[in-house]
């Protein structure tokens, strides 16, 4: 049917990794190298799921992996093959050694996409943006200007039962107010 999940989720850790925990990781793969990530977390001592250690280690603790922001020539290489390749971060990354697609993704969406539109260029089809459109009339533009406008009268437009509702509410109000001595029965404000 489907894939089975990597490990039962009971008993493991999540959330941030510790110095000890990486040091785990770091000193199984180098010495044993990369095997079967399902394996991994139990083979290095580690209460994690083997998801989990392979993005640590793709992502964060290699040792061919750039740290920092991309350079000016990364970033003008990241735009160039993003007008070829579009969203494939993967493609993009395979470009550009010891950087990272999730790195690379980050980058475009937090700095380099920004760049673009100051410069004018459409960060999704690479051409540059329409021009904006004209301002709109200021308060003071339009109160120079006469109005001849009419005041617009908003109608009600209630559904037949409902003014039939109504109409019964009001003939009886005005039978009781006839009366006079039911008129008591009704709250009035005072």
């Amino acid at each position: 049917m489907g894939r089975q999940p990597c490990c039962d989720k009971v008993g493991l850790k999540q959330g941030p990794w510790t110095a000890d925990e990486d040091k785990k990781l770091i000193n199984f793969i180098l010495t044993n190298g990369q095997c079967c990530w399902r394996a991994v977390p139990k083979l290095a001592g580690l209460l994690r799921c083997g998801k989990s250690c392979r993005l640590r280690w793709t992502n964060y603790l290699r040792p061919d992996l750039k740290r920092g922001l991309l350079s000016e020539y990364e970033e003008k290489m990241v735009i160039d093959l993003h007008a070829q390749l579009g969203n494939r971060w993967s493609k993009i990354a395979s470009n550009l050694p010891g950087r990272t697609d999730n790195e690379i993704k980050n980058h475009w969406n937090t700095h380099i996409k920004k760049k673009l539109k100051k410069m004018g260029i459409d960060p999704l089809t690479h051409k540059p943006l329409p021009p904006p459109p004209p301002p709109a009339p200021t308060d003071q533009q339009s109160s120079a200007q006469p109005v001849d406008e009419a005041p617009q009268t908003i109608e009600i437009v209630f559904p037949e039962p409902m003014i039939t509702e109504l109409a019964k509410d009001e003939q009886e109000l005005n039978k009781r107010s006839v009366e006079g001595s039911q008129v008591d029965d009704f709250c009035m404000d005072e």
